[in-house]
């Protein structure tokens, strides 16, 4: 079946722009969150949602083809409680999820977060899908939150058939919490993990439009030959190319 109706979760957010730019003008878009956005676009609709609020997710994925769910702590979130992460990031998924088979929702991108794969000690770089990875202390609530929201598609996907691609974004330039990359004095490994918001636009409308992928996690970043997380993959299974690559930045491959 094609996808016309597109339901995006966490719609005010900064990266929502982004995607919601890139897919106004081809699909019927309902923009939903707890606010609505500062911009208007053409031919959207918005709807306010709460996703941890079970009927309300319900409600909005009525008649909707796929649905592409941003919503999580990302700005000042180091601070906050773990129950935030787990009602926002993980209750808001599984209902997101939930409501999805329930409405006969089609596909399911969920934007996760190279977050949840901390490469391990002696993993060779770059860090491809699947192989061995270690979570540390630091930001563990997102990480973990992230990491379950992918367990939460899988296994939607494998009860259910739904329909999951979750796409990783690196570091978000831009978003003015994150600071720009730098050139490292010495470097030894692959190491460049940011990503432009528009190559993560890019790669969501690539999630969309795949007719072959049932599921699968996919990494969204620069491409250079010296990102620290391969993004290869997803260039061969959705058709990824990244077009915002910091030239200026030497390639230290």
């Amino acid at each position: 079946m094609a996808i016309k109706n597109i339901l995006i979760t966490g719609a005010s957010g900064y990266l929502a722009q982004f995607i919601i730019e890139r897919l106004h003008t081809e699909y019927q878009l309902t923009l939903a969150d707890i606010v609505e956005p500062e911009r208007e676009y053409d031919g959207t609709t918005f709807r306010k949602v709460d996703v941890t609020e079970t009927s309300e997710i319900v409600d909005a994925c009525a008649e909707q083809d796929a649905v592409i769910h941003l919503v999580a702590l990302v700005r000042e979130r180091h601070g906050k409680p773990l129950s935030l992460y787990a009602d926002i990031m993980v209750k808001g998924t599984w209902n997101v999820a939930e409501a999805c088979v329930k409405q006969g929702v089609e596909k399911l991108v969920n934007i996760s977060s190279i977050s949840t794969c901390p490469p391990a000690p002696g993993v060779g770089l770059p860090y491809k899908v699947g192989d061995d990875f270690k979570f540390g202390g630091g930001d563990l609530f997102y990480a973990l939150a992230k990491y379950l929201g992918e367990q939460i598609g899988l296994a939607y996907h494998q009860a259910h058939g739904l329909q999951v691609i979750h796409v990783r974004p690196g570091v978000i330039a831009g978003d003015g919490l994150n600071p720009g990359p730098s050139e490292p004095e010495n470097v030894t490994d692959p190491w460049f993990v940011y990503v432009d918001p528009r190559d993560v636009a890019q790669c969501v409308v690539r999630a969309i439009e795949s007719k072959e992928v049932e599921y699968g996690a996919y990494n969204a970043v620069a491409g250079r030959k010296d990102s620290r997380f391969d993004w290869m993959k997803s260039k061969e299974d959705l058709g990824y190319s990244p077009e915002h690559n910091w030239e200026d930045i030497p390639d230290s491959s």
